[in-house]
């Protein structure tokens, strides 16, 4: 298991010249997905980070396939101490049940570096639509904006992004 993702923004043009600066990373270009803007270039070959101004994220758990080739989307959630230790036990669950939601390929648990308090869950899938019906679905509800809208101090943050492939 890899044990740290890193992540830069920037333009198209400029992330392109890193894939090209480091061919032998692991590395994904992503464009956001909904009204946001912007790219994203994830290296998820869990070395040190490469990246000049990098977000790194530790690995606390992974389960599923590395596929980094179609949409990918993250819920960022700084909870209380009790509430953490809850979403720690229910994220634990769900990365163990063998009914995982259709079109996901792979699930992180991670948490930010410098920021032990705050929960990553960096999931992929086949296609933005799978990862909206599982938004729909019960199995979603343990992170779920609704469980933690009642918390102001549970800062909620989701996004999500489109695999981008640079021309040849």
């Amino acid at each position: 298991m890899i044990k740290q993702i890193s992540v830069t923004f920037g333009s198209q043009g400029i992330l392109e010249q890193i894939m090209k600066k480091y061919p032998e990373r692991h590395m994904a270009l992503f464009a956001a997905a909904s009204n946001a803007h912007g790219m994203q270039l994830v290296d998820y070959s869990g070395d040190e980070s490469i990246f000049t101004s990098p977000v790194v994220y530790q690995v606390n758990a992974h389960a599923g396939n590395d596929d980094w080739e179609h949409y990918i989307n993250y819920t960022e959630i700084s909870p209380s101490k009790d509430q953490r230790q809850i979403l720690d036990a229910k994220v634990s669950n769900f990365m163990s049940d063998p009914d995982t939601p259709a079109g996901m390929t792979g699930f992180y648990y991670l948490t930010a570096e410098g920021n032990s308090d705050s929960r990553i869950l960096l999931s992929l899938w086949k296609q933005q639509y799978d990862y909206m019906q599982w938004e729909k679905s019960p199995q979603h509800n343990f992170i779920s904006y609704q469980t933690f809208k009642n918390d102001f101090t549970a800062n909620y943050h989701e996004i999500g992004y489109q695999r981008f492939h640079p021309k040849a």
